[in-house]
């Protein structure tokens, strides 16, 4: 970088020292959101982690005998790999989420299991509550406020080598750029049969109805907040078919091993929100 603000010495840089420029503003415009990500991320990640832990030592109490106590804790201690695959089957929760194994079992060391709290069931519910319905409506009052500075041509580099700003390559979230047809129809069809088998509100899955399928791909519960904050094109809380097989598409990214973006790119905007995207500045 550099804080020269003199007249440029070679004009055919201009283009790019402000296409920088822009960007450098753009990022620093979108610092407010960011932080509200990040909040709203910490937030999941310490609610799923204390319903995990809550999980946890519930279950280690109920294993534990009137007699033989000691000898059956370093047992459970010592299996705790098996209690951990126990409580991710039975509560469909990615194995991401939990503590780490090895710090646990060195502080379960110094715990009675007799004396844990009996689990709230009542509690555990309220979390799941808040992850799978508060959390989605949080995520759709968040302001988006990205110029769409692609569709007028603002910034781009243009003639010559730079002629083609865009061409029909890439992967990850990055597979489409350039092409007509939109990315994730090429599996759509399997995202329906699945969106059809769920429980539908007019024509819509609701966020409880959506994060027990999204979860079952295993990612952390942080990653799936993403991809729902992204899948939910039209911030009503809600996804249609079209906003279902992006999050679907979004998951098959990740999996994969590429990264989720933070800004959905316009190429994956689903083709019957694509005007109400454009209009809301995206």
């Amino acid at each position: 970088g550099s804080f020269w603000n003199q007249p440029l010495q070679c004009a055919a840089n201009r283009d790019l020292f402000e296409k920088e420029q822009d960007d450098l503003f753009g990022d620093l415009e979108e610092l407010p959101r960011f932080a509200t990500v990040r909040r709203l991320n910490d937030l999941i990640k310490r609610a799923t982690l204390a319903k995990v832990n809550a999980l946890i030592i519930s279950h280690l109490k109920g294993q534990m005998p009137v007699l033989g106590k000691e000898g059956k804790k370093k047992e459970l201690i010592k299996k705790l790999d098996e209690v951990y695959k126990k409580i991710q089957d039975e509560h469909n929760i990615p194995e991401a989420d939990f503590p780490d194994i090895d710090n646990m079992r060195e502080k379960l060391k110094k715990q009675d299991f007799t004396k844990f709290p009996v689990l709230h069931k009542e509690m555990i519910a309220k979390v799941d509550r808040m992850l799978s319905e508060d959390i989605p409506r949080l995520m759709s009052l968040m302001p988006r406020e990205q110029m769409d500075k692609k569709a007028g041509g603002v910034g781009l580099i243009k003639g010559g080598a730079f002629t083609k700003t865009a061409m029909p390559v890439g992967t990850g979230a990055d597979e489409g750029i350039g092409e007509r047809e939109w990315i994730v129809s090429r599996d759509k069809p399997k995202y329906d049969n699945i969106f059809n088998s769920l429980e539908q509100v007019e024509g819509k899955i609701t966020g409880r109805i959506a994060r027990e399928e999204l979860i079952k791909s295993k990612l952390p519960s942080k990653e799936l907040g993403k991809i729902w904050r992204l899948a939910d094109v039209d911030h009503d809380g809600l996804l249609d078919d079209e906003e279902f097989a992006l999050a679907m598409h979004l998951i098959k990214v990740k999996i994969e091993g590429h990264q989720i973006p933070e800004d959905l790119p316009d190429h994956l905007i689903p083709p019957c929100h694509r005007e109400g995207a454009q209009k809301n500045g995206f």
